[in-house]
């Protein structure tokens, strides 16, 4: 009965325990020999044979097709009966897992052989269970265990960067001090409990440097914070703790970190005084050295304006004196003009300068005409170096095209203002030499141009030559090597070679002299280019028409004369509404009109336009040329927005007044 008790018992137990297996094996290690004890429906799903001899060849064959490929190898290395005889012979076991491959994929088992209790030993029980989800907590745990430790050694190496570093709840406001440096411990805040933001509002009040108070309470607040964070992802300001009488610049930086256990609002305070009182200091040495540099502008300025001013004021009152005199009036009338011209260039370099710094100017790109252009620099430069009994040789025979697309105005004043400047640096005597070299492209259809001005002058010191191209900057003091200019020219000609896609190099070494090259890459023009429509008209103008709208009685008189010089007949309207009664009282009778903008009851702008809606098509046609001082690129595009055909800047030369009219006459 006992035995039939026991027998029942342990077949019960074995059923139980073998509901927990995929499969059980029975196996005769003597012969090989198997037989399936139980087995579960997903491992029957293989449809392997249940009885057969030589199980270890059995499992190897049929095992390596079942077994996920990265466990492939190392099953088939281990699961040999040697390795299994050897294991139980040692530990009565053998265990090994890997990962099957079952409909819902990979899946983590264990295999155990056992040595069944019996007195030959010639039997094993071989078991292989289900321990995915096992396998799975543990590789979470132990992810999550290495995140843990390698989070924990990264926050610890950034916390000794900061002051103070906080965990907020941002739903509860609950918060901790996750770290804080003895300094900051010394403001004696709260390091742990409830309502953070209020709390924090409440003790930066006392902490807080005063100049700093109400910017960081108008941006410390939950809600702004948040806000920002959910907008850019960190949120960041700086101002002054107070410790003890000494304030000290900080950085607070909010991040939002989510991870399983929810959202977490980490703030750091980290000290960057050291950092932000060095950039003061250099604010500061930039600061002062800007207005050093201003300050000897003016000072060169001053005296380079009063130069011209003084010779015209005085050859003024010289000619005046000597009214009887042709050729001591005539002299005079040449040296004022040539300060005149003189002191135009220094205004123009401020214009430009401005232009150039505050990203107005625009090039003027068309067909250009390099032989022209040299032919006019030689003249302006020619006659600077014969009065300084200077040696100025002008080479342009390696150029091949000379008709290009470019602005041709910027490349004149590139090389007038490089010219100029080797005339005013070189001593009498010495020698300027003034090269163009044309090159191939770097596409077709295009020329590399280098234009090389290499004198024998004072040259540059090796420590000015980094700033030979800044504004406002000259190597000596000019009251005393009584050399003029703004100290603009070589900034402005830098900055309009940057502009045309150019380059602008210089060589010197000092008492021997300067080499500055300018390269530029143009696109050729058709060498048989027509001329333009400009250039064709010739006509004579004598007896046209020109009405003045000009509320300057000087300007208006200057433009009188000019246009009776060529023939003309001018009238004259003293304000932009005065001219627009003029021209509506009498259609046809003008055949342009120059138009100044700046002027009292009606300015150009506006009369133009109610000229351009009168209902006859000869206040549409009839061509209306701005007479302005104003003259950025902006003023010129305004005139035309407001229907001006053209515009000429005060002042102008009397030839430039004829060519512009003749444009459209």
């Amino acid at each position: 009965m006992e035995k039939e008790i026991l027998e029942v018992s342990q077949s019960s137990i074995a059923q139980a325990l073998a509901a927990d297996y995929f499969c059980i094996y029975y196996v005769n290690t003597e012969t090989d020999r198997f037989i399936e004890y139980s087995s579960s429906p997903e491992y029957r799903s293989f449809g392997l044979p249940k009885t057969g001899d030589d199980f270890i060849s059995f499992s190897r064959k049929n095992f390596e097709e079942l077994i996920y490929l990265e466990d492939r190898e190392l099953f088939l290395e281990t699961f040999t009966k040697e390795n299994i005889v050897k294991s139980l012979d040692r530990h009565s076991h053998f265990t090994m897992s890997f990962r099957m491959l079952f409909d819902k994929g990979p899946t983590y088992v264990h295999l155990k052989v056992t040595r069944m209790i019996e007195k030959e030993k010639r039997h094993v029980v071989i078991g292989i269970n289900n321990i995915d989800e096992e396998m799975k907590q543990q590789a979470r745990y132990l992810q999550s265990e290495e995140d843990r430790i390698t989070y924990s050694r990264i926050a610890q190496a950034l916390a000794g960067d900061y002051f103070s570093i906080y965990v907020v709840d941002p739903v509860t406001d609950r918060f901790f001090q996750y770290t804080a440096t003895k300094e900051f411990d010394t403001l004696q805040v709260e390091k742990e409990g409830e309502d953070f933001f209020n709390l924090s509002r409440k003790n930066m009040r006392k902490l807080i440097y005063p100049e700093d108070k109400d910017r960081f309470m108008a941006v410390f607040t939950k809600k702004r914070i948040m806000s920002i964070l959910k907008r850019d992802g960190s949120f960041t300001t700086k101002y002054r703790l107070m410790f003890g009488e000494e304030p000290v610049y900080v950085s607070m930086k909010a991040t939002l970190l989510e991870d399983n256990e929810g959202e977490h609002l980490i703030i750091g305070t980290n000290n960057i005084d050291a950092q932000m009182k060095r950039e003061q200091e250099y604010q500061q040495r930039m600061a002062e050295a800007r207005t050093t540099a201003k300050n000897d502008f003016l000072a060169n300025m001053s005296h380079d304006i009063r130069t011209p001013m003084n010779a015209i004021v005085g050859y003024t009152n010289i000619a005046n004196a000597n009214l009887d005199n042709p050729q001591i009036i005539k002299d005079s009338l040449a040296k004022i003009g040539s300060s005149s011209h003189f002191l135009l260039s220094l205004i123009n370099d401020i214009l430009d300068i401005s232009k150039i710094e505050s990203g107005k100017m625009q090039l003027s790109i068309g067909k250009c005409n390099l032989a022209a252009i040299f032919q006019r620099i030689e003249d302006i430069t020619i006659i600077q170096a014969k009065q300084k009994k200077l040696r100025f040789s002008y080479d342009h025979s390696r150029v091949q095209h000379f008709h290009v697309i470019g602005d041709e105005l910027r490349i004149e004043q590139v090389l007038v203002n490089i010219a100029g400047n080797a005339i005013k640096y070189t001593p009498e005597g010495k020698t300027v030499d003034l090269t163009a070299i044309e090159e191939a492209g770097t596409v077709p259809g295009r020329a590399k141009y280098r234009f090389v001005v290499k004198d024998t002058g004072i040259g540059i010191s090796e420590e000015y030559l980094p700033h030979i191209f800044e504004s406002f900057t000259r190597e000596e003091n000019t009251t005393i090597n009584r050399v003029q200019g703004t100290g603009l020219g070589l900034a402005i000609t830098a900055k309009v070679v940057e502009l045309m896609g150019g380059r602008i190099s210089v060589k010197s070494k000092l008492n021997e002299g300067s080499e500055f090259t300018v390269e530029l890459e143009l696109e050729i023009d058709d060498p048989e280019e027509t001329v333009s429509k400009e250039e064709r008209k010739t006509n004579d103008i004598s007896g046209s028409h020109i009405l003045i709208v000009e509320d300057n009685d000087i300007n208006a008189e200057i433009a009188i004369m000019i246009l009776q010089q060529f023939g003309m007949q001018a009238d004259r309207a003293v304000n932009g509404s005065a001219g627009l009664e003029i021209v509506r009282e009498n259609p046809n009778r003008y055949d342009a009109v120059l138009m100044d903008i700046q002027m009292p009851v009606m300015n150009g702008y506006e009369a133009t336009r109610a000229i351009r809606q009168l209902k006859d098509p000869y206040f549409q046609n009839l061509p209306i040329i701005a007479m302005s001082a104003n003259a950025f690129d902006d003023d010129v595009r305004d005139c035309l927005n407001a229907g001006m055909n053209d515009h000429i800047a005060k002042p102008f030369q009397p030839d430039e007044l004829l060519k512009l009219l003749q444009k459209y006459l």
